[in-house]
């Protein structure tokens, strides 16, 4: 029987691993700015499909139980007003999902720009998940040449060692509000914004 919970570890393990190694790229390597995506297919996709993995059977365990101990604050009886634009959200399934990290000099975020999100999508992250902001209120962890008031309405800042806080919270999007099977394809592109030094490119992992 296929142990859902094992392989979600397995995956934010996964995930945590590339996560490690921005600090040391843009510290070390780039001395300046770096990124990484994980998304649905590769950038040159042109017909309009997700590649995901065929899904696997579960156990007797729903995706929300195994998220229940990495760092959900569950759903509260009291009402959460949530202040969110009006328009600028995902339309429709055509876009490729992806979640992208920035590494800076002392911490690192996890950014989620409007156009990956259904409204609705970002109401849960906002009510189940801790940490996340939407950047106009808090314009300190605001990124080079970025505009606050454009495409970024979420953001989430690590210290550096909190890899798999990050990881966890990226399951969390790709595999209960996103819906992905737990063995999907992601794709990986990592590079310095300066554009001088690039590591994967829609390197597939799965």
């Amino acid at each position: 029987m296929f142990d859902y919970r094992a392989e979600c570890d397995r995956r934010i393990d996964q995930f945590a691993s590339y996560l490690k190694q921005g600090k040391g790229r843009s510290h070390e390597i780039a001395h300046g700015p770096c990124f990484i995506i994980f998304e649905e297919r590769k950038p040159d996709a042109n017909d309009g499909s997700a590649e995901l993995a065929e899904s696997k059977e579960l156990e007797l365990v729903t995706v929300a139980e195994a998220f229940g101990d990495t760092g959900s604050v569950g759903i509260s009886d009291d009402p959460i007003v949530i202040d969110l634009p009006d328009v600028g959200w995902r339309e429709d399934n055509s876009q490729n999902r992806f979640v992208q990290f920035s590494f800076e000099r002392n911490w690192f975020c996890l950014d989620m720009p409007m156009e990956t999100l259904f409204r609705p999508e970002a109401e849960q992250i906002l009510r189940e998940r801790t940490g996340f902001f939407y950047l106009r209120d808090r314009t300190e962890f605001t990124l080079y040449k970025e505009d606050v008031e454009g495409y970024d309405p979420f953001r989430k800042v690590y210290v550096y060692g909190d890899e798999r806080s990050a990881a966890e919270d990226m399951a969390y999007i790709f595999f209960l509000v996103w819906k992905f099977p737990v063995d999907s394809r992601f794709y990986v592109t990592s590079a310095a914004f300066s554009g001088r030094h690039k590591w994967e490119k829609s390197y597939p992992i799965e």
